[in-house]
């Protein structure tokens, strides 16, 4: 990321795994999420949307406020950003 701003680059589209989307958010580097929700339950066993060790209770949580909700086909996407707490 430091590179890129170096480079005067300040918008990234980032499409990835549970990994990288975990630590992304963990690092506060993200101004949206857009989520794609397929109308299908997988179970527990299903890969999450996001990987975020240490999120153990709910006072962890991570707020979003939604900006949109429409449905795509048969699919919903959902607009989110941060809620940036303060003190």
């Amino acid at each position: 990321m430091d590179c890129l701003a170096r480079h005067d680059i300040n918008e990234v589209m980032v499409e990835a795994g549970t990994t990288l989307c975990g630590a992304l958010l963990q690092a506060g580097l993200f101004d949206e999420l857009v989520i794609y929700m397929a109308p299908l339950i997988m179970g527990d066993e299903a890969r999450g949307l996001l990987s975020l060790p240490g999120l153990q209770k709910m006072a962890d949580r991570v707020e979003l406020k939604i900006d949109d909700m429409r449905a795509v086909g048969r699919d919903w996407r959902i607009r989110a950003r941060p809620v940036v707490k303060t003190s």
